[in-house]
């Protein structure tokens, strides 16, 4: 069977829904799809609510946690001190989460702090697949590309019994260590600059990857941020059009 793994979809469900689309015409044509995961759910796109029921109804979808995703969770649980410190350590990001912590509503925040873990270890098959929004267990890391291959063998050697780990990230990432295979399928919801959003296909018996590049409908988009005016707005119609 075959998986396929986005990352980083933002809350935008003009791009996860036409990852799906492209997904569902490579069942058509014969490619056995069983399962979507999907890594870093919430973000700087303005469908949040939408996305959520989007995801959490679907029965063959998988969801783990981004970072932005852990902070929403846990944004209630915050002092006015930590949330204080948040703000004043990552000024962006903190408008980012409250925004989506208000916006989402919530239903969505019971989802994406109960049922959305921040691991997910599946096994398919023979082979063990370990799926992170960046180095494992610790949330709030990432796992860089172009790096050496001993850095890879690093993050693989702490998991030695996985076949595979998949993390998010912008740019589409395959590196084979001793111990095993890392894979990112680069950004959905936000993506690379100078590259476009993309999603991979993993044979789970022969732990082959592809990459499949696709576009969205980026002025529905524009249009609805621009409806709902969420912070930094300036900055985040730059990352729809140019990337990140």
């Amino acid at each position: 069977m075959k998986i396929a793994a986005l990352s980083n979809i933002h809350g935008n469900l003009k791009a996860i829904a036409t990852a799906l689309g492209e997904i569902e015409k490579m069942k058509e044509r014969g490619k056995d799809i069983e399962k979507v995961v999907v890594i870093g759910v919430f973000g700087c796109m303005p469908y949040p609510r939408e996305v959520y029921k989007l995801l959490s109804q679907a029965s063959n979808i998988l969801c783990v946690r981004g970072r932005i995703d852990h902070m929403i969770a846990k944004w209630s649980d915050m002092s006015e001190e930590e949330k204080e410190e948040f703000k004043a350590e990552e000024p962006f990001l903190a408008k980012i989460v409250e925004w989506n912590w208000e916006e989402m509503g919530r239903e969505a925040r019971k989802w994406i702090r109960n049922d959305v873990p921040a691991l997910l270890f599946e096994k398919f098959g023979d082979n063990e697949f370990a799926f992170s929004y960046g180095k494992p267990f610790n949330i709030h890391s990432e796992v860089r590309p172009k790096m050496p291959l001993s850095y890879y063998e690093s993050i693989m050697s702490s998991i030695k019994k996985y076949e595979m780990l998949v993390v998010a990230g912008y740019e589409p990432l395959l590196a084979e260590t001793v111990y095993g295979k890392i894979v990112c399928p680069g950004g959905a919801g936000i993506h690379k600059k100078n590259m476009k959003p993309s999603f991979a296909v993993i044979d789970t018996a022969s732990l082959d990857v592809s990459f499949h590049e696709f576009d969205y409908a980026r002025k529905e988009v524009e249009d609805r941020l621009r409806e709902l005016k969420p912070p930094e707005l300036d900055k985040l119609l730059d990352f729809l059009y140019h990337g990140v």
